[in-house]
């Protein structure tokens, strides 16, 4: 659980260095992928016990080694569209609202986004 801990703050990191204008849309498809992507990553702690979570040790599940690469790879796309922090933030944090858990551990994750956005 330590490591899904501080994996959280990478799910900010899919805009954290943007800057620049761009066309709205491209910058939506960034944030629909992300929220894609955490959606995968709740969708796939929620299929685990507590037993299996505590099984992969301090590297916690594929899943977070899998959203920490493709989160950079959607950092470096937001980055190649000149993506506007602050509207990344906006369409980011508007969208955590989409997410959904059928288990305590990916709405603890949501949870954690609802209550810091990406940002904070």
């Amino acid at each position: 659980m330590r490591k899904l801990l501080v994996l959280i703050p990478i799910l900010g990191l899919v805009a954290a260095s943007c800057g620049g204008d761009s066309g709205a849309g491209s910058c939506a498809v960034v944030a629909d992928d992300a929220v894609q992507l955490f959606q995968t990553t709740i969708d796939e702690l929620d299929s685990m016990t507590l037993e299996e979570l505590g099984a992969f040790g301090e590297e916690g599940p594929p899943a977070f080694a899998d959203l920490e690469t493709k989160g950079l790879e959607l950092q470096e796309r937001a980055e190649e569209l000149n993506c506007d922090e602050a509207e990344m933030e906006e369409l980011l944090n508007a969208r955590i609202g989409d997410l959904t858990a059928d288990g305590e551990f990916g709405q603890f994750m949501i949870d954690g986004l609802e209550g810091g956005g990406f940002f904070d």
